[in-house]
């Protein structure tokens, strides 16, 4: 048996134990700070680190290849011509989407990110704005289309950002979901973990539609999938 053989193994767990300890020393970082200081620590750090997307892994083009086919077939089947981007990140793998919308309007908490992205990507039809999900006033759309945003927020925020979702009387709601988790778990915001909607303290109705994501990120959770509800429809 060679020496790397042998070493190996104690590098793997050596190095599991240094990214556990940095991620409990990042989530302690954010307790006490807000919202907006926890999102700019992420996205000026690339807490996430993917070296497509600052966004992280779950926006990579091999991540997003059977959404970027998908969800405008389901854009025209439910007539959908104007879509909120609630958050957009970096726009990385949704500008390989063929949309065709007549109104896209993309928002992120992080401001250095939207002006990115409106300079890069803003055109007649896309726009880019500066919010904070839980607290900015929201346009009315067809869709709002809200991936990896819930499963990093606490459940107090969560359930503020679908309020307020709620309140601009936008039509659809399509969002990350996990069909199959046993519970939801409450996190500090910046964290992560696995949500089904439709479990508690979310309790949405039945989906209209779901996508499988077909994603090969984990295998340790239930196959992430977006659903799509009527917001009229979500009571909280």
């Amino acid at each position: 048996m060679s020496k790397n053989t042998i070493l190996q193994p104690i590098k793997s767990f050596f190095d599991y134990l240094s990214f556990n300890l940095q991620y409990e020393l990042m989530l302690l970082s954010f307790r006490g700070k807000t919202r907006k200081e926890v999102f700019n620590d992420i996205y000026y750090r690339n807490r996430w680190g993917d070296r497509e997307s600052v966004s992280g892994r779950g926006s990579n083009l091999r991540q997003t290849l059977v959404i970027i086919k998908k969800i405008p077939a389901l854009l025209e089947k439910f007539n959908v011509k104007t879509m909120l981007d609630a958050p957009c990140g970096d726009f990385y793998w949704l500008k390989e989407a063929e949309l065709n919308l007549d109104r896209y309007i993309g928002c992120d908490i992080v401001a250095e990110l939207i002006t990115n992205n409106q300079r890069r990507y803003s055109n007649e039809s896309r726009e880019f704005i500066n919010l904070d999900l839980v607290t900015g006033e929201l346009p009315q759309v067809d869709l709002i289309f809200c991936r990896d945003c819930l499963v990093h927020l606490s459940f107090k925020d969560t359930i503020a950002v679908i309020k307020n979702f709620k309140k601009s009387n936008s039509r659809y709601l399509l969002t990350t979901t996990y069909p199959g988790i046993l519970e939801n778990k409450d996190i500090i915001t910046g964290d992560w973990r696995a949500i089904d909607l439709q479990l508690s303290p979310y309790k949405f109705p039945d989906m209209i539609e779901i996508i499988d994501e077909e994603t090969t990120e984990r295998k340790d959770y239930p196959q992430k999938s977006l659903g799509l509800w009527k917001l009229s429809d979500i009571e909280l």
